[in-house]
């Protein structure tokens, strides 16, 4: 079972699809997403308070939070973000996962993309990942690729889109676990 508290809705966002730039001297839409992602949840150790401070020092415009107590006996918060890059607008999500079992922290960056393949293709190729496993596909019409472990125990990469179903948009999600199995 993946982390327990892990719930992505984007489909139904309106991100208006913005075309790639030809100037070799500026990054395409989908390496300005990857960027994005690099920079805010995987440059340095992923942890709640420090990914708000990063998003309120960028001037990202806050869209939603909450926390409090959730199943399990355990503790959950979470808050998102718009962002804007040079090529277009994105979101960015942070949600964690507390209690007697560890903590589970995921940071996420969501966005249009040209070509959602084209994108997966070039965060392996950017981020270093092994081969795109085989994907899991979901009922809300989603496909998922996985990279567990890849960047040391309890971490997970994770990119979802809804190709399958048509609906524009890719997540770029780095997931963290620490303590016991939740």
């Amino acid at each position: 079972m993946r982390f327990g508290l892990v719930v992505f809705i984007f489909a139904g966002l309106a991100l208006p699809a913005v075309a790639a730039e030809n100037n070799p001297a500026r990054l395409n839409r989908a390496q300005e997403v990857i960027n994005a992602f690099q920079v805010i949840c995987a440059l340095e150790t992923l942890k709640f308070d420090r990914i708000d401070q990063k998003a309120t020092a960028m001037q990202m415009q806050p869209q939603s939070g909450n926390s409090g107590p959730s199943a399990g006996n355990t503790v959950t918060r979470s808050k998102s973000w718009f962002g804007t890059l040079t090529n277009g607008p994105f979101i960015l999500m942070l949600d964690e996962m507390s209690g007697a079992k560890g903590k589970s922290t995921g940071c996420a960056v969501v966005a249009d993309v040209p070509d959602r393949d084209a994108f997966r293709a070039e965060a392996i190729r950017t981020m270093k990942l092994p081969d795109a496993p085989a994907p899991e596909f979901r009922d809300d019409g989603s496909r998922s690729y996985f990279w567990d472990d890849v960047w040391g125990p309890g971490t997970t990469v994770l990119d979802r889109d809804f190709a399958p179903s048509g609906k524009p948009g890719v997540m770029l999600k780095l997931l963290v676990h620490e303590g016991p199995t939740l």
